[in-house]
């Protein structure tokens, strides 16, 4: 049985540690502060949201680290974080 590939990239800002994390399997999309969810989206909202800031290469349904990593930066500056 395969296991569930999850993607996750993590930056400090603020004293804290904020994460994007991606599950591959279910398409789930969350942004953590300290392990806490701030954000969470489901297809195929997930996939609006990473396409938007990334493009459209896989259409936000196989986001990579660099495509993770954009979308995480984007949403620390909509919060106000960093």
């Amino acid at each position: 049985m395969l296991r569930p590939r999850s993607l996750r990239v993590t930056t400090q800002a603020a004293g804290t540690q904020m994460c994007a994390d991606y599950c591959e399997e279910t398409g789930r999309l969350r942004i953590l502060q300290d392990e806490v969810a701030l954000r969470e989206w489901f297809p195929p909202n997930s996939w609006m949201a990473i396409a938007s800031v990334a493009g459209a290469r896989n259409w936000g349904t196989r986001p990579d680290l660099s495509e993770l990593r954009a979308l995480l930066v984007s949403q620390m500056t909509l919060m106000n974080i960093g």
